[in-house]
């Protein structure tokens, strides 16, 4: 994309680019954030520029917009709390959902993603300095209410083989997603923050 940064794109892995506070790249994500977690301040936010799974999440957006007869995918940046051991493995490898995913699965055994970052926050993991949690970039497509049982989504008709893209906790106004597929998710930014005061 072209707002990474051009010197460092890794021919294998990924490189974590510390964003300026005083772009508007920043500040969007600072907005997000502070939807739900008033009370706490950002430390910094690194981009993860990881070429190799990039260009799959994109190869993954054109597959479900051909599937899709050719209609743009819903895409959301969303949060996610794991601990701090996993992040580097996700940022080589992206979400495993029989890693990342046992902490719950009400709605299906799938990755689990959050629009509010006060959700995801309670699966943080704290470091001696500040908590650590990503935000992703997510193509959750068309969706329907999950299930505990699901380990993929269902079926959108019962004749053919085509399946909904995720799954929510509320199909009206959903704040819970559950992604089943990898490709379908970039984990694009990790959000440094602690309690203000601390």
């Amino acid at each position: 994309p072209s707002h990474w940064d051009a010197s460092a794109l890794p021919d294998l892995g990924y490189k974590a680019v510390v964003i300026s506070n005083v772009t508007s790249e920043y500040n969007g994500i600072k907005q997000l954030f502070h939807q739900t977690m008033k009370n706490y301040s950002i430390l910094k936010i690194q981009r993860i520029q990881n070429p190799s799974l990039w260009k799959v999440f994109q190869w993954q957006k054109e597959k479900m917009k051909k599937e899709n007869g050719g209609k743009e995918v819903q895409e959301k940046l969303l949060f996610h709390g794991t601990d701090v051991i996993s992040m580097k493995t996700v940022c080589t490898q992206n979400f495993d959902w029989r890693i990342c995913g046992s902490n719950g699965t009400n709605y299906g055994k799938g990755s689990y993603f959050a629009r509010d970052a006060c959700y995801s926050h309670v699966y943080c993991q704290a470091t001696e300095q500040a908590h650590l949690m990503f935000l992703a970039r997510v193509l959750v497509g068309d969706y329907v209410k999950g299930n505990a049982t699901y380990v993929r989504p269902p079926r959108r008709c019962a004749d053919r083989l085509w399946f909904y893209d995720s799954c929510v906790d509320d199909e009206l106004n959903p704040s819970v997603f559950v992604v089943f597929e990898k490709h379908q998710i970039y984990p694009e930014y990790i959000i440094e923050y602690k309690l203000e005061g601390t």
